[in-house]
């Protein structure tokens, strides 16, 4: 996936916010994310079901990274402790742990995704192959058939006892 594609799909997730998390977006994001995101019709999100789930693109996670980021940091208010001093952090340390815990759970979904798919694919080509091998018989016992048919009467009663029963029609 593209960076470009990766920012559309980061703006059709941010899109399935809550309201109070949707505002606390800068301008300046919303605008980055506009004007380099490309369309692509194939990007979806489920909005029913958690991101855990979905196929999110890894530059994607890392751009949610930061606007999440930039949401925790958003403060109607600037909060100071006393006049003249920097502002007070409110992040607590258990919510960037519990970030970092999410992304990494999400990381080892994508790997469990991905090992997944590999099965899949190795399963349909075994079908395949399993498919073709059986149509190669079929082939096979029908020329035989028809084979054992031109023989004269007397001989296939002789020696192909119970012939219909034992091909594969």
């Amino acid at each position: 996936m593209t960076k470009e594609e990766s920012l559309y799909q980061v703006k059709l997730i941010l899109e399935c916010l809550e309201f109070d998390d949707y505002r606390k977006i800068s301008d300046e994001t919303w605008n980055y994310i506009e004007e380099n995101m490309e369309y692509n019709e194939n990007i979806t999100i489920d909005p029913n079901r958690p991101l855990e789930e979905q196929n999110i693109d890894e530059k994607s996670m890392d751009f949610l990274e930061k606007v999440i980021k930039e949401i925790e940091n958003y403060k109607d208010e600037p909060i100071y402790e006393d006049e003249g001093s920097e502002k007070a952090d409110n992040l607590s340390d258990y919510s960037k742990e519990e970030l970092i815990e999410l992304v990494e759970r999400y990381k080892k979904q994508s790997d469990k995704v991905s090992k997944a798919k590999g099965l899949v694919l190795d399963y349909d080509a075994v079908l395949k192959k399993n498919a073709e091998e059986i149509d190669s018989l079929k082939k096979t016992n029908a020329d035989l058939y028809k084979k054992i048919k031109k023989c004269p009467k007397l001989v296939r009663k002789l020696f192909f006892k119970e012939l219909e029963d034992k091909l594969l029609n």
